[in-house]
């Protein structure tokens, strides 16, 4: 609407028009900025949840071993968190892979070895326990080829029979010549055994986490 005022005289005509009220413009936050404020979000989020996993996995683990790496995504001292390859199963500080196929003892570990790894090393009857079952039998790190009945893992520590469950007789050196050791689960023949280092049999792999 507009106003109209005319004086006498010389003709003098003024208009006045209505303001016309613009709306004002809001600050908004750039998309960009969201988009950083939620990636910081997230990343600081992540940060958390991998600390709490830190914890919880070593206070798992107890007196696990623990090797070298300490840096994170985080930039802290926390250590690495290691996932076992595809196929691998874990139990406390190891990844295991029990195989499908059958082999010799020789056989066995040198696939072991191809995959970083080597036969399994049992420290404990919680461990033989967590491997007991996959298989009726499998190979496992022990033999006592270089001295009869001094049988000895992988890595040339003694095993001790007094810590782990042995199969019921075993080991018994049957037919003059059973010098690899392996894990049996079988009705009423279940623990470690020794058996033809020949025979074709399953395997068990272990390699340790890096924490």
């Amino acid at each position: 609407m507009a106003a109209v005022f005319k004086s006498h005289g010389p003709q003098v005509s003024i208009e006045i028009d209505e303001y016309e009220q613009f709306p004002t413009k809001e600050h908004k936050t750039p998309p960009r900025f969201k988009r950083v404020h939620v990636v910081l979000l997230a990343f600081g989020i992540l940060c958390v949840l991998q600390a709490v996993l830190n914890i919880t996995l070593r206070l798992a683990h107890g007196k696990a071993v623990e090797k070298g790496d300490t840096g994170d995504i985080c930039g802290g001292e926390t250590g690495d968190i290691s996932i076992c390859p595809q196929g691998w199963l874990l139990f406390g500080s190891s990844c295991y892979f029990v195989s499908s196929q059958r082999r010799s003892w020789d056989s066995s570990r040198q696939d072991c070895l191809q995959r970083n790894a080597d036969l399994v090393i049992i420290n404990s009857r919680q461990e033989q326990a967590f491997l007991t079952g996959f298989t009726k039998a499998a190979w496992i790190g022990m033999s006592d080829r270089f001295q009869e009945g001094n049988w000895i893992w992988v890595d040339g520590t003694p095993v001790n029979k007094n810590k782990l469950e042995w199969s019921p007789g075993q080991p018994d050196e049957a037919f003059g010549g059973e010098d690899c050791g392996d894990l049996r689960t079988m009705i009423d023949f279940i623990g470690l055994n020794d058996f033809n280092c020949n025979a074709r049999s399953q395997w068990i792999c272990e390699k340790e986490l890096l924490l």
